[in-house]
C-alpha cells in the first residue's frame, strides 16, 4: 500500500511539466527504484532545490536504506503536491498541520492540488498519502527519517549567490555581534537579542475578495543568549500556532494560540516557549514555524490590495508589498530591523492569471484550479523591508543592460531589465526602460561593482505611498514616474529620470549594504539623492539638475534644518512610530547636501574611490556613518570623521556673516547658528561647524583661482582673490557649502550690480537671492532690502532664478493677503510686472529652437502672470481650453502649458470650466492626456476660487476616483492657488479629520504630509495657538516631529510679519501705484 502510494507521488511529481521532470521522468523508465527517483526528486525539485535551499543532501543510497514509513514522509514533504512553504523535513504530525492551513474563504489548498492531468487522482494521493504516513511511521522511522535532513549552510549554493555567501560569511557573525550587544529592552523599537535569524521561507494566500492571506513561515534561527520566549514583529497577524525544530527535525515545542501574546505598542508578538534554547544545547541553531493570518488592506503599507481600472475601465486589483520602513510584520513574524539581514525564499498562491514577481526569478510554478503556486529563487541576504511582492494581470517590455559579474575576458554579464504595467499601459514606459538601462551600466561604472542580482523589474503601481521604493530586484514607482511619453511634460521627464537613478543606485548603496539602524538613514537616502542628482545631470547636462536642486531641495534642507524643532541628520529613533518620519527633507537634502560638500573638497574620484572600497567592505551586511567616514579617509588621506562630525551629529547649520575691507584685500567671517526665528541664543550656539568658504571675486574667472579656504573656528580673517583689485567677491562658490551668507549692504550692492552685467554664475546668483530671502524672513535684514533688489534679480533670464522669485510671491502674498484688501492689490499688481513683460516675450508657441531651459521659464511666466491677474493670459489660456475641450485629438498648445491652461481655466474662467476639467480627469483617454497631465487637471480642480467648489473638490478626492496619495495633492494645489482657500480646508480638514486617517492609514506616513500641508501656510500667532489646541487630544505619534515644524513655521511667518509689516506696506505705497 505505502509502496503503491510512495510510486504515485513520483509519477504525479515526474507528470507535472517543470524544468526538472525530464531527469526525474527518465530515471524512473530506466528502471530505477521508486525510492532513486524519490532522492532524484529530492536532489531537483525546485521546492527543496539545492540552489534554493541546502538543507537537502540525501544520496540514493541513504534514501534507499530507510524504512518505508520514513520514505514516505520524506517524499510528502518535498513533493510539489504538498506546496510546503518550507524547505526542511519534519514530524509528520507538523506536516499534516501545515498542509490543512487553509486560505481565507477557501479550501485546505494542499489538500486539493492539481497538480498532474487528473485532479481526483491527485487529491486521493496527497490526502491518502498523509494519512497513510501518519498511521505508520513510528517515532524511530520519524527520527531516522528527519535525521537525514542536516541544516548545511553554504552547500549547494547556486552560482549567482556564490559572491555572495563568501562576501557574507564575516558579516553573519559580525550582525549576530551587533544583536548580542543590542538592548534587550525593545527601546526605539529593537527586539530582543537572543535570537538571530538566518532564513526564512515564507508562503503567502492572499485573498483579494476577503481582504485577508493565510501565511506560513519557516525560519531558521541561531541562538546568541538562553531563552524561554521568542519575540518577533508582528502587526495585525493572528498567529495560530508555532512550532520550534531542531536541526535535525526534532519538535522541541508546539505552541498553540494560548501561548502567544501581543504587545500592539511595540507591535511584537511573544511565543512563550516550555523549553529553554540555549547556544549551547542548539548550537546550531533552531527552526520556528509559524501559520498565521492576517489583513489584506487598502492603505498601501504591508501587503496591500492596490485598485486600478483596465481597458475596459472597470475596477481591478493588484496585490503589492510596501514594507518599508517597518511592515514586513504585517505580512509575516519577523526580526523587522535593518540591521538583522536574512536570506528569504518564498512562495506564493494567487489567482492563476495573475503575474507573480518577487525579488528573485520564478524557480518553480504549479497551477491547482483557478489557483497558482509560485516559488521564487533564494535571496542573497538582505534585511527584511527589501522583501516585495507584486501580483496581477501585468504586461511588461524588456531590454538588457551589460551590468552584471565580468567574465574572463572582462564582458559583463547581460542582465534582464523589464517594466511591468497594467496592460493598457504598456506602451507608456519605453523612454523609462530605455533610461533604466543606461542608469543601471552608469552606476555599475561609478561603483566597479556589478549588478548583484540576476535580473531588474521595475513596476508601475497605481497606488504607491511613495514616488519609488527600491526594493531588490523589484523596484516599484508611481504611475507618474514611468509613464513618459511624447506628451510628458519637461519637468516630469526630469523628474522620472532622477527617481529611476535615485532607486537604482539603492540596489548597492541601502541593499548591498544598509544602513545597520535607522538613526543612519541619511546614509541610504542621503547618498540616492545626491546620485541620482549626478546621474542625471550627466545623462542630461543641457537640464543642469544641480541648479534646480540648489532652488527645490537644498532649500527644502535648510528651511527645515533652521528650526529649533529640527533633528540631526544623525537622528535617535524615539519609538517605533518615530521611524516613518525621519524621511524627510534633513535625511535626503541635507544628507544630499553633506555628500555634495564632501566631494567637491575631496574630488569626484577620492570619493568615488571611498565608496567603492566601503562597498566591498561591507557588502551583504551593515554599516554606520563612522564606516563611510573610514572609507574615505583611506582614500583621502584625511580625518573626515574630524571635519563632518558637526555635520552629521548635531542639528542645525551656520550663517557665515562677512564683513569686508576691500582697501586691504581681506574679509572678516564669523559663524553662528542659523534659526529661521532669530539670532540663537548662547545655548543654542555652541557648535563649530567644518565650513569650506570657496571664496570667488571678480579676477576669479576660472574654478582654478578660487580661494578654498577653510573656517573650522568661531572667527577668521581670509584674503580675497585678486586682492585689492577684486570688484566684488562671493562666498560659497557653486551653491555646494550648506551654509547662509550674510553680506553687508555694501557688498549686496556691489554683487548686485555684478549680476546686472551677466558676471555670475547662475548657480552663485541663486545662493545669493536665497539666501536674501531666508535673512529677510529671520530678521537680519529688511523685506524691503530684498524687495530693492529685485531688479537685479529679474536681469537674469534663467527659469531657475524665475522660480525662485515665483515662489518667494507667492509666499509673500500668501502671508499678507490678509492685511487689506489694497496690498493685496498692490502685491499681485507687482507681479504682473515682473511675469508678464517675460511671459509676452516668450509667447505660447514651443520654437524647435527652444532649450529645456526656455521651455522651463516660459512655464513658470505664463501661470504666475495668470495667477497675478493679467488679463491677456487669462483670456488667451481661456481660449485654448475651450479649443481642446472641444477637439480632443487637436491640442492648441504645447504640452509644457497644459497644467497652466487647465489651472487659469478653473481659477479665472467662466465656471463651466470646473466641470469640464473633472471629466477631463475622470476620461483622460478621450482627450490623450499623458499621466502627469491627468494629474494637472486634478490639481487644477482644487485652483477654483469658488469656496463651495473647494469643499466639493475636497470631498471629491476623498472618493474611489482619486487614489489616496493624491489628497495631498489636492490640498497642496488649493492652499497656495488663493489667499482665502487655506481657510477652506482647513475647516474641511477638523471636520473629516477621521476620514482622512481612515482612508489613509493611522500608521502611514502620508497622514503626516496631509497634516504639513493643510496647516502650513497659515501667518498668524493666533492660528497657531488654535491648531495646536486642536491637536492636543489626538493619537499624532505618526507625525509628532512633522506637526511641531509645521506650528514652528506658522509662528515664524507671523513674526516675520509683524516685524516688517509697516515695512512692507510703505515699500508697496512707494513703489507700486493702484490700477
Amino acid at each position: 500500500m505505502a509502496c503503491t502510494q510512495l510510486s504515485a507521488i513520483v509519477r504525479a511529481s515526474t507528470a507535472h511539466s517543470h524544468r526538472f521532470t525530464p531527469r526525474a521522468s527518465s530515471a524512473r523508465a530506466e528502471g530505477w527504484p521508486l525510492h532513486a527517483c524519490a532522492a532524484l526528486l529530492i536532489q531537483q525539485c525546485p521546492f527543496c532545490s539545492p540552489c534554493l535551499s541546502p538543507a537537502f543532501s540525501l544520496s540514493r543510497t541513504r534514501l534507499l536504506s530507510l524504512p518505508e514509513p520514513a520514505r514516505l514522509l520524506i517524499a510528502l514533504s518535498i513533493t510539489p503536491a504538498s506546496f510546503l512553504p518550507f524547505s526542511l523535513a519534519v514530524t509528520t504530525s507538523a506536516l499534516l498541520a501545515l498542509i490543512s492551513t487553509s486560505p481565507p474563504n477557501q479550501p485546505a489548498m494542499a489538500l486539493k492540488p492539481d497538480i498532474s492531468h487528473s485532479a481526483d487522482a491527485s487529491t486521493d494521493i496527497v490526502s491518502n498519502t498523509a494519512a497513510a504516513a501518519a498511521a505508520t511511521a513510528t517515532a524511530a522511522a520519524e527520527a531516522e527519517a528527519v535525521a537525514t535532513v542536516q541544516l548545511v549552510s553554504g552547500e549547494g549554493i547556486s552560482p549567482a549567490l556564490e559572491m555572495q555567501q563568501t562576501a557574507s560569511d564575516a558579516t553573519v557573525s559580525s550582525a549576530a555581534s551587533s544583536c548580542v550587544a543590542a538592548s534587550s529592552t525593545m527601546a526605539s523599537g529593537l527586539l530582543p537579542a537572543t535570537l538571530t535569524p538566518t532564513h526564512y521561507d515564507i508562503h503567502l494566500h492572499p485573498s483579494i475578495e476577503a481582504g485577508k492571506f493565510s501565511g506560513s513561515v519557516s525560519i531558521a534561527v541561531k541562538v546568541n543568549q538562553p531563552t524561554s520566549a521568542i519575540t518577533l514583529h508582528s502587526m495585525d497577524i493572528c498567529i495560530e500556532q508555532a512550532t520550534v525544530l531542531s536541526p535535525t527535525g526534532k519538535t522541541l515545542a508546539a505552541v498553540t494560540c494560548d501561548g502567544i501574546s501581543y504587545d500592539t505598542q511595540m507591535e511584537t508578538a511573544t511565543i512563550r516557549l516550555p523549553v529553554t534554547l540555549d547556544p549551547l544545547c542548539h548550537s546550531a541553531g533552531v527552526v520556528v514555524i509559524i501559520v498565521y493570518t492576517g489583513v489584506l488592506g487598502d492603505s498601501m503599507y504591508g501587503m496591500y490590495r492596490c485598485r486600478y481600472r483596465d481597458r475596459s475601465g472597470k475596477p481591478s486589483y493588484m496585490i503589492v508589498t510596501q514594507f518599508q520602513a517597518k511592515c514586513a510584520r504585517l505580512a509575516f513574524p519577523c526580526w523587522d530591523e535593518p540591521g538583522i539581514k536574512a536570506e528569504f525564499t518564498l512562495s506564493l498562491t494567487v489567482p492563476s492569471n495573475f503575474v507573480t514577481l518577487s525579488n528573485m526569478p520564478e524557480a518553480y510554478a504549479a497551477e491547482h484550479g483557478k489557483l497558482k503556486t509560485v516559488r521564487f529563487e533564494r535571496t542573497p541576504r538582505m534585511s527584511t523591508y527589501l522583501l516585495a511582492i507584486v501580483a496581477g494581470e501585468l504586461d511588461y517590455i524588456e531590454a538588457t543592460a551589460l551590468s552584471g559579474p565580468r567574465d574572463e575576458s572582462g564582458n559583463p554579464a547581460p542582465v534582464k531589465c523589464r517594466i511591468y504595467t497594467p496592460p493598457a499601459d504598456v506602451d507608456k514606459v519605453q523612454f523609462s526602460l530605455d533610461t533604466a538601462v543606461q542608469v543601471l551600466e552608469k552606476l555599475v561604472d561609478m561603483f566597479a561593482y556589478p549588478y548583484p542580482l540576476p535580473k531588474l523589474d521595475l513596476v508601475a503601481v497605481p497606488e504607491l505611498e511613495a514616488g519609488g521604493m527600491e526594493n531588490w530586484g523589484l523596484v516599484l514607482f508611481r504611475t507618474v514616474r514611468l509613464y513618459i511619453t511624447s506628451q510628458t511634460s519637461l519637468w516630469i521627464r526630469q523628474k522620472a529620470v532622477y527617481v529611476i537613478a535615485h532607486e537604482l543606485s539603492h540596489q548597492w548603496f541601502g541593499n548591498l549594504v544598509t544602513m545597520s539602524w535607522w538613526d543612519d538613514l541619511w546614509l541610504n537616502e542621503g547618498f540616492a539623492t545626491w546620485i541620482g542628482i549626478y546621474i542625471t545631470d550627466s545623462l542630461y547636462p543641457e537640464w543642469h539638475r544641480w541648479d534646480h536642486f540648489a532652488i527645490e531641495d537644498r532649500q527644502s534642507a535648510l528651511n527645515a534644518d533652521s528650526l529649533r524643532s529640527s533633528h540631526p541628520i544623525k537622528v535617535t529613533i524615539k519609538g517605533s512610530a518615530d521611524i516613518d518620519q525621519v524621511f524627510d527633507s534633513i535625511t535626503y537634502y541635507k544628507g544630499c547636501s553633506l555628500i555634495r560638500m564632501l566631494s567637491a573638497h575631496l574630488g569626484i574620484d577620492t570619493f568615488m574611490s571611498g565608496v567603492q572600497a566601503y562597498l566591498v567592505t561591507h557588502q551583504y551586511g551593515t554599516a554606520t556613518t563612522e564606516d563611510l567616514w573610514c572609507a574615505l579617509e583611506e582614500a583621502s588621506g584625511l580625518d573626515i570623521t574630524a571635519l563632518m562630525s558637526s555635520w552629521t551629529t548635531m542639528v542645525g547649520y551656520p550663517v557665515v556673516t562677512v564683513d569686508e575691507q576691500l582697501e586691504s584685500g581681506q574679509i572678516h567671517v564669523r559663524q553662528n547658528r542659523y534659526l529661521y526665528s532669530g539670532k540663537a541664543d548662547a545655548s543654542e550656539d555652541s557648535v563649530t561647524w567644518w565650513v569650506p568658504l570657496a571664496i570667488a571675486s571678480s579676477t576669479t574667472s576660472d574654478e582654478a583661482a578660487i580661494s578654498h579656504a577653510i573656517l573650522d573656528t568661531r572667527k577668521g580673517t581670509f584674503a580675497i582673490p585678486g586682492g585689492t583689485g577684486a570688484k566684488w567677491f562671493k562666498l560659497n562658490y557653486d551653491n555646494a557649502g550648506l551654509y547662509r551668507v550674510c553680506y553687508s549692504p555694501q557688498a549686496l550692492r556691489r554683487l548686485a550690480v555684478a549680476i546686472k552685467s551677466g558676471e555670475l554664475r547662475t548657480v552663485d546668483v541663486v545662493g545669493i537671492l536665497t539666501d536674501m530671502i531666508a535673512l529677510v524672513t529671520s530678521g537680519f535684514a529688511k523685506t524691503s532690502d530684498l524687495l530693492d533688489m529685485m531688479d537685479a534679480f529679474q536681469s537674469v533670464n534663467q527659469y531657475v532664478v524665475w522660480q525662485i522669485i515665483s515662489l518667494y510671491m507667492e509666499s509673500m502674498y500668501l502671508t499678507w493677503a490678509d492685511e487689506s484688501e489694497p496690498l493685496r492689490r498692490r502685491m499681485l499688481a507687482f507681479a504682473r510686472a515682473m511675469f508678464s513683460p517675460l511671459a509676452a516675450s516668450l509667447g505660447w508657441s514651443h520654437r524647435p529652437d527652444d532649450g529645456p531651459l526656455v521651455a522651463r521659464l516660459r512655464a513658470i511666466s505664463i501661470p504666475r502672470s495668470g495667477w497675478s491677474g493679467d488679463t491677456a493670459v487669462i483670456s488667451e489660456a481661456c481660449r485654448l481650453f475651450d479649443e481642446f475641450y472641444s477637439c480632443p485629438d487637436d491640442k492648441p498648445f504645447h504640452h509644457d502649458f497644459t497644467s497652466s491652461v487647465f489651472e487659469i481655466a478653473v481659477r479665472s474662467g467662466p465656471p463651466c470650466n470646473y466641470a469640464r476639467v473633472r471629466e477631463m480627469y475622470e476620461h483622460c483617454d478621450r482627450w490623450h492626456l499623458s499621466e502627469d497631465h491627468r494629474m494637472a487637471a486634478l490639481g487644477a480642480l482644487a485652483c477654483t476660487a469658488d469656496p463651495d467648489r473647494m469643499w466639493e473638490t475636497l470631498e471629491y478626492a476623498m472618493t474611489d476616483r482619486v487614489y489616496p496619495q493624491d489628497l495631498n495633492i489636492v490640498i497642496g494645489f488649493m492652499v497656495t492657488a488663493n489667499f482665502h482657500s487655506k481657510h477652506v480646508v482647513w475647516r474641511w480638514f477638523i471636520t473629516n479629520y477621521q476620514r482622512i486617517v481612515s482612508r489613509l492609514g493611522e500608521c502611514s506616513a502620508l497622514l503626516g504630509y496631509v497634516v504639513k500641508t493643510a496647516i502650513g501656510d497659515f501667518s498668524t500667532f493666533e492660528m497657531a495657538d488654535t491648531i495646536e489646541e486642536w491637536f492636543c487630544d489626538k493619537h499624532t505619534a505618526v507625525f509628532d516631529r512633522t506637526l511641531p515644524q509645521a506650528l514652528e513655521f506658522i509662528r515664524i511667518r507671523a513674526a516675520w510679519f509683524e516685524r516688517d509689516k509697516d515695512d512692507v506696506i510703505q515699500w508697496f505705497e512707494q513703489n507700486v501705484p493702484l490700477d
